[in-house]
């Protein structure tokens, strides 16, 4: 995929608009933009004591209204927090598959998209297989009595933005653990994807990679055609530059920046933040959260 960016800093999509100066109609550049949120909520299907679902959920709901995020892209969610967002959060709608790991219908890995329906309204989604057949869910396995299906998946949509009408990708993912071909293989797939896209679209892919920005071989594969990872390229940033968080204030896992949002395409990303709000030391999941500001470029 070529690079779709109009200068040295980076594009992701913008709009002119004309306003009232001064009493009389003058064309004047408005900025329009788009608060992009990439978001690993950690499951509720395990026990985590103090920081179980449970006793997190509001606060995680209270952090999305207060940040109040266009569109953001969660992993590692299960259907009991989907539910719950969905209830919670009148001013948003999801889309999304469960990727069948556990089983059950609502027990495994969704890594849905949740977007404000007002600002933003879907013309295409769907999901891909981050395997040999992207296209087909991967065979069910029987594996200690319980049904399993391996393979990890892309969750995206063709969204319409209604402030500027334009057409807005997004695509979200979680990537396997294990660092390496695996990976590697799916860096690949995600890339094949966007490079069929038009030339002039505008693109935003969010996920928890699984792996340290900027020095590893899947950032490196992601990034090298086109993709920019709109912590290197905003014009500020905040936060820690890391986002595993283990339930707890910053501290420097040695994992790196591993919660990506990615763009392509004419936006400029004004800032970017690693949100480390927390409710009297609780922590909304194990991951940081992480926030970016894009602007509609002209």
């Amino acid at each position: 995929m070529a690079p779709r960016i109009s200068n040295s800093l980076f594009s992701v999509a913008v709009i002119a608009a004309t306003v009232v100066v001064g009493g009389s109609n003058l064309p004047q550049a408005v900025a329009v933009g788009l608060e992009v949120m990439t978001f690993n909520l950690r499951t509720a299907n395990v026990d985590d004591g103090a920081d179980s679902w449970p006793n997190r959920k509001e606060f995680v709901a209270d952090l999305i209204r207060r940040r109040g995020p266009d569109i953001i892209g969660l992993q590692e969610v299960v259907r009991e927090q989907i539910e719950f967002l969905e209830d919670v959060l009148p001013h948003y709608r999801w889309l999304g598959i469960d990727r069948g790991l556990n089983g059950g219908e609502g027990l495994s890995e969704y890594t849905p998209i949740f977007y404000r329906h007002a600002e933003l309204s879907p013309i295409e989604s769907g999901n891909f297989w981050l395997s040999q057949t992207p296209d087909t869910p991967p065979e069910i396995r029987e594996i200690r009595g319980r049904r399993r299906r391996f393979g990890r998946i892309v969750t995206w949509a063709r969204f319409h933005h209604v402030t500027t009408g334009r057409a807005v990708y997004f695509y979200n993912t979680h990537l396997t653990i294990r660092q390496g071909q695996r990976q590697l293989e799916s860096a690949n797939l995600i890339v094949e994807r966007m490079a069929a896209l038009p030339d002039d679209s505008l693109v935003i892919v969010t996920g928890d990679f699984n792996a340290p920005a900027e020095t590893s071989a899947t950032w490196r594969a992601v990034t090298a055609d086109g993709l920019l990872d709109a912590w290197v390229i905003a014009e500020q940033r905040q936060g820690p530059a890391f986002t595993l968080s283990e339930f707890g204030p910053p501290v420097d896992w040695d994992v790196g920046r591993i919660d990506w949002i990615l763009v392509d395409g004419p936006f400029s990303v004004r800032s970017i933040e690693t949100v480390i709000d927390h409710d009297k030391g609780r922590y909304p999941s194990d991951h940081y959260p992480v926030t970016a500001h894009l602007e509609f470029e002209h």
